[in-house]
C-alpha cells in the first residue's frame, strides 16, 4: 500500500517537474528575442518635384512627413533581421544596395537580413536620375541624405534594442479597393468592388519585457498610397496612419510595410462606386485613421507568439519577358513623351548600336522566420509591384499558419502580374514601357515567382 503511494506520488512530482522545466522552456523561448524600432523624417530642404503620376510641379509644403524606419529583432545567439520601411514611391535597386552595403560594413547585418520596403507613396522625390521625369528633377545631394539616414537609423534601432515579447496579431481594414474592372472585353483601372483584395491588416508587435510598455509595431496592409498625388510632398494614409497610432502610444514607433497591392487602389469613389473622385489631405487622414484603428484593435486580441531562432534567406531569379520587334521600337519611339517615347527611344537605339535587347530580368526574392518546423512564422519580401493573388497563393502554398507577404521589397523592377492578369490585359501588364523593360513577362513568371517563394521559405523550414 505505502509503495503504491509513493510510486503513485513520485509519478506526480515527476510529471509536474517536467511540466514545470517546459512551462519554463517556453517562457524563456518567448522573451529569447530583443526588438527595438526607430524612425528618421527625411522632408526635402528645398522644394522638390515628386514622382507620382508626372507631376511637374516643385512643392515645398510638407503634409505628412516622409519618413525612414527600421524595426530591429535579434535572437538569443545574436542574429538580427531589419525591416526597412521608406516613404518613397521606389527604392530602386542601386539604391538598396547601397544602403545594405553600408549597414553590413557598420553594424556586421549581411544584406540578405535586410528588408528594404517602399512605401509607395507618389508624393515623394525620386531617389535616382532613372524615375525623373527631367534630370533636373533628381537631387543627388538629397537622395545621398536619406541613404545616409536610412543607414543610421538602423543604428539608432539597435542602440534601443531590449528584451522583448514579440507577436503577430490580425485586423481587417476596408480602405483598398479592387482596380482592374472588366468590361467589354477589356480591363480598365477602375473601382472593382468584386475583385480581389487582401483586407487584413497583418501586425507584428514588440513589447518590452522589463516595462510591458509597447516599443514598436510593423504593419503590413497592400494598397496604393495615391490619396494624394499633386497636393505636396508627404506619405499619405502610412504616414497619417504612423502618426496618429505614435499619439496614442507615445514612446511605440510604428513602420508601415507594404503588401502586395499592385492591383489595389486606395477607396476614393464615387457613390455608385463607378469612377474615382479627387483626393485629398482630408481624405488621407481619414483612411490613415482607419488603418490606426485596425491596428489598435488588433493589439487587444493574444494573437500568436513569435519566437526565435531567426533565420533568413534571399534568392535572385530570372523572369522571361517577350521582346518586341524593331519596327514596334521605332513606332514607340517617334511619340514625343516621357512614357512610350522613351521606352521605344532606349530600345531602338540599343538596337542601332548593334546590341542585343535581353529577354530575361533579375527578380529578387527573401524569407525571414521565426522559430524552427511547423510553427515557424515566415514573413516573404518580393520585388516589384506585386499583383495581390501572388500573396495569398505563396501563403496557400505554404501551407502552415498565416504568413506576411510584402511587395515593393529591395528594389521595384516592374509591375508583376498574375498569369490570369497577362491574359486579360490592363495597366498592369503594359506598365513595363513605364519601367523601360523589353516587353511584356511571358505568363511563366507567376509559376517562377510563387515556386521560387516557397522553396525559399520552406528551405529554412525544413
Amino acid at each position: 500500500m505505502n509503495g503504491h503511494y509513493y510510486r503513485t506520488n513520485w509519478i506526480r512530482t515527476a510529471c509536474w517537474f517536467f511540466v514545470c522545466i517546459s512551462f519554463a522552456a517556453n517562457a524563456h523561448a518567448a522573451v529569447s528575442l530583443k526588438a527595438a524600432a526607430a524612425a528618421r523624417v527625411v522632408n526635402p530642404t528645398r522644394p522638390a518635384v515628386t514622382i507620382g503620376h508626372r507631376v511637374m510641379k516643385r512643392f515645398d509644403n510638407v503634409y505628412a512627413d516622409l519618413r525612414v524606419q527600421a524595426f530591429v529583432v535579434e535572437d538569443a545567439d545574436g542574429k538580427q533581421i531589419v525591416w526597412m520601411g521608406c516613404d518613397f514611391c521606389l527604392v530602386r535597386a542601386v539604391v538598396v544596395d547601397r544602403i545594405k552595403s553600408q549597414i553590413e560594413r557598420r553594424f556586421g547585418i549581411p544584406p540578405e537580413a535586410v528588408c528594404i520596403n517602399s512605401s509607395h507613396t507618389h508624393s515623394a522625390p525620386p531617389l535616382t536620375v532613372w524615375e525623373a521625369v527631367q534630370p533636373d528633377h533628381f537631387d543627388q545631394k538629397y537622395s545621398g541624405r536619406v541613404i545616409d539616414e536610412a543607414v543610421a537609423v538602423v543604428g539608432a534601432a539597435i542602440s534601443r534594442l531590449q528584451p522583448a515579447r514579440v507577436r503577430y496579431v490580425t485586423d481587417r481594414c476596408q480602405v483598398g479597393i479592387n482596380r482592374r474592372l472588366g468590361r467589354s472585353g477589356s480591363v480598365r483601372m477602375l473601382p472593382n468592388p468584386d475583385g480581389v483584395v487582401d483586407h487584413r491588416v497583418q501586425v507584428v508587435v514588440a513589447e518590452s519585457v522589463e516595462t510591458g510598455k509597447l516599443i514598436g509595431v510593423a504593419v503590413k496592409y497592400a494598397c496604393h498610397p495615391v490619396t494624394v498625388v499633386n497636393l505636396g510632398l508627404g506619405s499619405d494614409y502610412p504616414g497619417y496612419m504612423r502618426k496618429i497610432f505614435e499619439e496614442r502610444h507615445p514612446g511605440a514607433v510604428a513602420v508601415f510595410l507594404q503588401g502586395c497591392g499592385g492591383d489595389v487602389r486606395i477607396r476614393v469613389v464615387n457613390e455608385d462606386m463607378t469612377g474615382w473622385i479627387s483626393g485629398s489631405f482630408a481624405a488621407a487622414e481619414r483612411f490613415g485613421r482607419e488603418l490606426a484603428d485596425a491596428v489598435d484593435r488588433s493589439l487587444e486580441s493574444q494573437g500568436e507568439p513569435l519566437t526565435g531562432p531567426l533565420n533568413y534567406a534571399a534568392s535572385e531569379i530570372s523572369l522571361p519577358v517577350k521582346v518586341r520587334s524593331a519596327e514596334e521600337y521605332a513606332a514607340a519611339a517617334s511619340r514625343n513623351d516621357a512614357f512610350t517615347g522613351t521606352w521605344g527611344t532606349k530600345f531602338s537605339d540599343m538596337l542601332e548600336a548593334g546590341q542585343s535587347i535581353p529577354n530575361e530580368i533579375p527578380f529578387r526574392l527573401q524569407s525571414f522566420q521565426f522559430g524552427r518546423g511547423d510553427a515557424a512564422f515566415n514573413v516573404v519580401a518580393l520585388d516589384g509591384e506585386v499583383l495581390t493573388e501572388y500573396g495569398f497563393k505563396i501563403e496557400e502554398r505554404l501551407g502552415t499558419r498565416d504568413a506576411i507577404v510584402l511587395s515593393y521589397s529591395n528594389g521595384v523592377v516592374s509591375y508583376i502580374p498574375t498569369k490570369q492578369a497577362l491574359l486579360e490585359g490592363g495597366y498592369e501588364t503594359t506598365a513595363y514601357q513605364w519601367y523601360r523593360l523589353p516587353g511584356p513577362f511571358d505568363v511563366k513568371v507567376e509559376a517562377m515567382i510563387v515556386n521560387e517563394a516557397v522553396r525559399l521559405a520552406k528551405e529554412e523550414v525544413d
